[in-house]
């Protein structure tokens, strides 16, 4: 097995390495203290899980995740957050994460999650079970939260318009035309019925999506 860490802390990552060394089938662990860093490295190395945090310079670590399991570079994300709030959850689920642990959780739940992860299931701590996924067991993004309105590629396009970037500048980031980014931004608006952008940025920090 080969994993992702990523966190801007290195004390963090260092003990989220320590603990993943424990574990007789990783073979390779890599690092990354931003988003940027995050999808460069997934990109490159494929991996077979990566364990996320949120908050990260360049980006959220949710955004990051929707854009790694789009690209199919790593299905199986487990987020690893210090914020309990089921908006940041949902958003978690929304991007396709697999797993949501909190930081103040003890160590080895890592290890449990990492476990029904690789195994194809799915991981939410236990004091956030609430969210509920039901019989089915399946970690999926809940239909109440606004961003189940919205296509992947509209997610992407919410993002990078919340954390203030030009149509153009979109554009290039995503490989598409411009045509295609105010298609997007059109749509996206209706969907969830905003017209302004700073209302997409009010929208984007309450789901988790970037930092306040």
């Amino acid at each position: 097995m080969r994993a992702l860490v990523v966190d801007d802390h290195s004390v963090m990552r260092a003990g989220i390495r320590a603990l993943l060394e424990k574990v007789d089938s990783v073979d390779v662990v890599w690092e990354a203290g931003t988003s940027a860093e995050a999808l460069e490295s997934a990109e490159a190395n494929r991996p077979d899980v990566i364990l996320m945090d949120v908050e990260l310079p360049g980006g959220s670590g949710i955004a990051a995740t929707a854009e790694i399991v789009r690209n199919g570079w790593c299905g199986k994300v487990i987020i690893i957050s210090a914020h309990d709030s089921h908006r940041f959850v949902e958003s978690a689920m929304q991007a396709g994460a697999r797993g949501y642990v909190l930081k103040s959780s003890p160590g080895e739940e890592i290890l449990t999650a990492l476990e029904e992860v690789l195994g194809g299931g799915s991981y939410l701590t236990p004091s956030l079970a609430d969210l509920g996924s039901g019989a089915s067991g399946q970690f999926s993004a809940p239909s109440n939260s606004p961003l189940s309105l919205l296509s992947p590629r509209e997610t992407q396009v919410l993002v990078r318009i919340a954390e203030g970037l030009a149509s153009k500048q979109i554009a290039a980031q995503l490989q598409v035309s411009h045509r295609t980014v105010e298609t997007h931004r059109t749509n996206l608006m209706r969907k969830l019925g905003i017209r302004k952008a700073s209302e997409l940025v009010r929208l984007a920090i309450r789901e988790g999506l970037i930092s306040a």
